[in-house]
């Protein structure tokens, strides 16, 4: 690579930061699904009127949508996207870490240095990140059909359910949907993220589920072979004890019941994962700040995060008495889900 290349490669990446804090306030002001909606182009004025905004602030906006040809423009100065790129806009949930990600670098500063703490749970974090972290599934249903389809064949019936480490319970009130016969359990230590769950499923009007605060690494001694099916849910990678974890999930799981781990799908060697951009960069940053932190906010902690790898995990779950039965992608490149059962 030469010079020019590296500087040019440098500034994009910082560019693209800044035109994402554009791209998130067209998300959550509606002016994507405006967009999508209509079938004709729109002066600034109409889109700020129908989105009920300033019109200056809309124009700004628009100019920098138009620079990225993320809108475009007919020859009479209006805004408009075309019909068979409108699919596209699902992107935009990408930037689901954006509005948390500078409060997050700031904590993560003090992290790096040597009189620093070691890392910080997902406690710390703004009470904020739950919802982020809940708002980032657009499609939970189709999540949920993606990780039964190797389960189904792997047990008889699905009765008990444990979505372990729900957080704000948006896969677990999915589960709901698809098994409204099931006991269904969702379990986080956390009392914001209990607590915002089951507010949530009360304003959806999702009925009989279980939000529970528990610790991962002492489930109720009462579960001894109680669940059919346990979901962790881009949770492994975050632990500070993965082993006493997984251990626990062995003890509550039945003996012919099946367990689905999604977690980020990067490459355990820093060297296999040159030139991708939108996984591994990408993943690297927010564990940087977020991840990492939280598999290191005990002292024993092995500190895993993005960068433990599927590769690592695949060997260390293969180690611990699992046998892996499936492993395929989960909505998305990022999402690599491991469906095993006891070995």
């Amino acid at each position: 690579m030469d010079l020019e290349t590296y500087s040019k490669n440098i500034i994009d990446f910082i560019a693209g930061s800044y035109i994402t804090s554009a791209i998130t306030l067209g998300k959550d002001l509606g002016l994507f699904e405006e967009l999508k909606r209509l079938d004709k182009p729109v002066t600034s004025q109409q889109l700020a009127d129908a989105c009920k905004l300033k019109e200056r602030y809309v124009r700004e906006w628009l100019g920098c949508m138009v620079s990225t040809k993320i809108v475009s423009m007919d020859g009479s100065d209006k805004y408009f996207i075309p019909e068979k790129l409108k699919p596209g806009l699902g992107g935009t949930e990408f930037a689901f870490m954006f509005p948390i990600l500078g409060t997050l670098t700031a904590k993560s500063k003090a992290c790096f240095k040597k009189d620093g703490p070691k890392g910080y749970t997902l406690a710390d974090e703004l009470p904020e990140t739950f919802d982020v972290l809940d708002a980032r599934m657009t499609n939970t249903d189709t999540v949920v059909e993606q990780l039964f389809t190797p389960v189904k064949k792997l047990t008889k019936t699905v009765t008990t359910v444990l979505d372990l480490g729900s957080g704000v319970g948006c896969v677990t009130r999915a589960l709901r949907r698809h098994f409204p016969d099931a006991d269904i359990y969702g379990v986080d230590y956390s009392d914001i993220a209990t607590t915002k769950a089951i507010a949530a499923a009360e304003a959806e009007g999702v009925k009989n589920i279980k939000f529970i605060k528990e610790d991962a690494t002492s489930l109720p001694a009462d579960w001894t072979g109680k669940f059919d099916w346990v979901i962790l849910f881009d949770l492994l990678h975050d632990l500070p004890d993965q082993e006493s974890v997984m251990k626990e999930v062995k003890r509550v799981l039945k003996d012919d019941g099946a367990v689905s781990i999604t977690d980020p799908d990067i490459h355990s060697s820093h060297i296999d994962n040159v030139g991708d951009d939108s996984v591994a960069a990408v993943g690297y940053a927010i564990s940087t700040v977020s991840c990492l932190p939280r598999s290191l906010s005990k002292d024993s902690s092995p500190g895993y995060g993005v960068g433990w790898g599927t590769e690592n995990k695949e060997a260390f779950l293969t180690k611990v008495g699992w046998l892996i039965k499936d492993k395929h992608h989960i909505g998305s490149p990022l999402a690599c889900n491991f469906t095993c059962i006891k070995a």
